[in-house]
């Protein structure tokens, strides 16, 4: 299994209502806390990241769930 997969694997293993909460908490430094869509998970370091767009501007934007 490659990390792209082990981290969706991880991401998709967290409650749905938690998953929620972090999408919709991620700064934009255009439009300060916004929602990320259009995304995909990573894991960095044992960190997932989700790294997308924000849904205001689409400007570039990533989370980091520890």
């Amino acid at each position: 299994m490659s990390r792209d997969e082990l981290a969706v694997k991880r991401w998709m293993a967290l409650p749905s209502n938690e998953r929620k909460m972090f999408e919709e908490n991620v700064f934009c430094s255009k439009c300060g806390v916004t929602t990320i869509v259009d995304y995909e998970v990573d894991s960095i370091n044992h960190q997932l990241v989700l790294k997308g767009h924000c849904k205001n501007c689409k400007k570039m934007v990533a989370r980091i769930i520890d």
